[in-house]
């Protein structure tokens, strides 16, 4: 079996479940009662005719933050991510709590931005924060964030409130391609005709991660 390239969450993710722990991150919505496009549920991402991925309602390449939030919210934020020596640059998109019908959770969407973009963005940046580990994340300015918000999406990560067993896993997704217990101990299934990678914690969080590199 071949080893996939080691993916890893969103770095917006991982430094908020860090600070401020999963049940600060999601707040209580009603359930939506309205009825609900088949292309918003998780399990229906898909390849269209032009075999662009279509998932969560977004068209992953293609897709902005600015049309996320039409589906999601106003409620985003927006951070440039680097490593403690500034290197290793990336701008996420995050929105702390939204819902598809009855399914509440976060998301956090990666951009692509050229590199160029991103040193200006950053260096240009009205708040800088440091982590224990020494990594930063830069606050943009308004007028970048505008520009950020119109990038297109390349990566989707949705981190359902409620755990997910095996179980609705398989009947929600059905059978993975593969299954892969890799470095960060947890299982990785794969569903590459869906572009889907699900990161499965029996201690929770889970996640589900959508991309056209997901294989």
């Amino acid at each position: 079996m071949s080893q996939s390239k080691q993916r890893r969450f969103p770095t917006f993710l991982i430094v908020l479940l860090a600070a401020v722990g999963l049940t600060a991150v999601f707040i209580l919505i009603p359930p939506n009662r309205e009825e609900v496009s088949d292309k918003l549920l998780p399990w229906n991402s898909h390849y269209n005719q032009a075999n662009q991925l279509e998932a969560l309602g977004l068209v992953l390449n293609q897709s902005t933050p600015n049309d996320a939030k039409k589906l999601f919210g106003n409620d985003v934020e927006v951070k440039i991510f680097s490593k403690k020596d500034e290197s290793g640059k990336a701008a996420e998109v995050y929105f702390p709590s939204m819902n598809i019908a009855t399914i509440r959770g976060a998301m956090a969407l990666s951009l692509d931005v050229s590199k160029e973009e991103l040193n200006r963005y950053y260096s240009q940046g009205v708040q800088t924060t440091v982590t224990q580990t020494g990594n930063r994340q830069v606050t943009p300015n308004s007028e970048n964030i505008e520009k950020l918000m119109a990038k297109p999406i390349k990566l989707v990560t949705l981190i359902p409130r409620k755990n997910l067993t095996k179980r609705a896993i398989e009947m929600r997704f059905g059978q993975p391609q593969r299954v892969e217990k890799q470095s960060d101990g947890l299982e990785h299934w794969f569903y590459p005709d869906k572009g889907l990678e699900v990161l499965y914690d029996e201690e929770g969080p889970d996640a589900l991660q959508y991309g056209p590199s997901i294989q």
